[in-house]
């Protein structure tokens, strides 16, 4: 077992807990769902930002489930990006530490009422999920490659 999930799981970070497929398959979808939703005409940038995040946080619980783990306790959203950053899967490995660094933006973008989302950092959030996605659907196929998932839309 990978050093850094075994401190997850000694930390009380992690615990095994296998999902059916079912769940994982479910969570992805919604994970697409709510990155597509993202993409609506017209969305202000803060929902866009906040259902951006969402949707790589849905597609990284699927990542941890499909693994055979369960986040734990407070600090989830931080637990689940460096789960998927500790399996070394490569490309969502890089895209979930991106992820990590987004928490903070994601917080001014819900919660700081003189802060509003700027082009630059949606711009940036959508090519990072687009990076999660992508190379999530590749994880997803390496742990359960039997089932079918939905792809997620490719920013215009």
């Amino acid at each position: 077992m990978n050093i850094r999930i075994q401190l997850m799981l000694d930390g009380r970070q992690l615990e095994e807990r296998p999902a059916p497929d079912a769940e994982v398959q479910a969570m992805w979808h919604k994970a697409v769902r709510s990155f597509s939703s993202s993409m609506l005409p017209g969305l202000d940038a803060d929902a866009a930002f906040t259902l951006l995040y969402q949707g790589t946080l849905q597609a990284s619980t699927a990542i941890v489930r499909a693994a055979g783990y369960r986040v734990r306790g407070d600090g989830h959203h931080h637990h689940t990006f460096a789960a998927v950053a500790a399996h070394g899967l490569g490309e969502a490995s890089e895209a979930a530490r991106d992820r990590n660094v987004i928490r903070q933006q994601r917080h001014g973008a819900v919660y700081d009422w003189e802060r509003t989302t700027d082009d630059h950092a949606l711009a940036a959030l959508r090519d990072a999920a687009q990076r999660l996605f992508s190379a999530g659907a590749a994880s997803l196929a390496a742990f359960r490659p039997h089932l079918t998932l939905v792809p997620a839309p490719i920013p215009s």
